[in-house]
């Protein structure tokens, strides 16, 4: 069950911010702007709502989150449980339909967390969250069938935004290429683009298949964020990529991996552009890959191996690393002091 957000509020236009707002407690305050047509609320309802965040610095708004664009509508229950009980008493009194702007100064939040307040959010600023109530279910069942409906029409936003995205990560990637000489470079099935740097020799790969690789990613303007060939990242080791659909056989992996691996063979060398929603989309992972970012890889097949061959070898690994364990833990043990050692015993 999704719950509010109400830590991090937003602000919401400046016109709401000049007009009157009733006093709540501990610094909030609040506008219901209602048609006068909607239903009342009861405890245990469910609200499906949109709500943006904004702040204000007393000069413009910057919006910092905003279920259209992002999640989708929020189905939540009304109860004194999962909702804050000042926000609580706030929310109770909208009807269906009804907008509400929630307005807090900035200075109120950094009194009541001292230090553990973002640095954009500064004394003076108004933190303020918009809500429209799009609809009040009556039970369970209700808020269920709408909950599911909105998760349709989120993966079909998501698909039409991909499409866009898709076509702009292409473009780059032609510009990427044609700054920097690269003209042999040919388009995977799903959008990869791939640069054979050396052939392989038999069949092309295929879901009938594990792979070994070596690989290091880096992102567009160079900087390195993983490898198995460095040994800085920790793991200098082949990795198993499986293309087969049997999971307990290899890694998963970016599904930009699966589009280009399909065009090379054992032995193979390649680089991989990868469109950023072939790769980690608009979550991004990490620190080093940001959201929407386009990754290259460079790739090589050492081996390619059946499912038997790859259950076999994926025991082997697992063996090795329990291996490794035990001999860490034993050198760790033997570096205790005697004393230590007898208490242990004991226990």
């Amino acid at each position: 069950m999704r719950k509010f957000s109400f830590l991090c509020l937003g602000v919401i236009f400046m016109v709401s911010c000049k007009q009157n707002f009733q006093k709540g407690p501990k610094g909030l305050e609040y506008k219901i702007i209602s048609n006068g047509n909607g239903t009342s609320m009861k405890y245990g309802d469910f609200m499906q709502m949109q709500i943006a965040q904004y702040i204000n610095n007393g000069k413009t708004d910057s919006l910092m989150s905003d279920t259209r664009t992002s999640s989708g509508a929020v189905i939540q229950p009304l109860d004194s449980l999962s909702i804050p009980p000042d926000y609580y008493k706030i929310i109770s009194k909208m009807k269906n339909g009804d907008s509400l702007v929630l307005r807090m100064l900035a200075d109120s939040l950094i009194a009541q967390n001292p230090g553990g307040m973002p640095p954009f959010i500064k004394k003076g600023y108004y933190l303020l969250t918009t809500v429209k109530l799009l609809n009040v279910f009556k039970n369970q069942s209700q808020a269920d069938s709408a909950r599911n409906a909105e998760m349709i029409l989120q993966r079909a936003k998501d698909s039409v935004a991909n499409i866009e995205l898709l076509k702009q990560d292409e473009k780059a990637i032609l510009n990427y290429l044609k700054k920097n000489n690269i003209s042999n470079a040919t388009k995977a099935p799903l959008g990869t683009y791939v640069q054979i740097l050396q052939p392989g020799t038999g069949a092309q790969l295929d879901t009938s298949v594990v792979v070994k690789v070596n690989y290091t990613g880096k992102t567009m303007d160079g900087k390195v964020f993983d490898s198995n060939t460095d040994p800085s990242k920790g793991h200098v080791e082949p990795f198993l990529v499986n293309l087969t659909n049997d999971r307990s056989l290899g890694n998963s992996v970016i599904n930009g991996w699966y589009d280009g691996l399909k065009m090379l063979n054992k032995g193979a060398k390649a680089k991989f552009f990868i469109p950023s929603t072939l790769a980690y989309g608009k979550q991004g992972a990490g620190a080093d890959i940001k959201p929407n970012s386009i990754l290259i890889f460079d790739i090589e097949v050492i081996d390619v191996l059946s499912k038997e061959q790859a259950k076999a070898e994926a025991e082997k690994v697992q063996k090795e690393r329990i291996e490794k364990q035990k001999k860490f833990l034993d050198s760790m043990k033997n570096a205790m002091p005697d004393s230590m050692k007898k208490k242990m015993k004991r226990n």
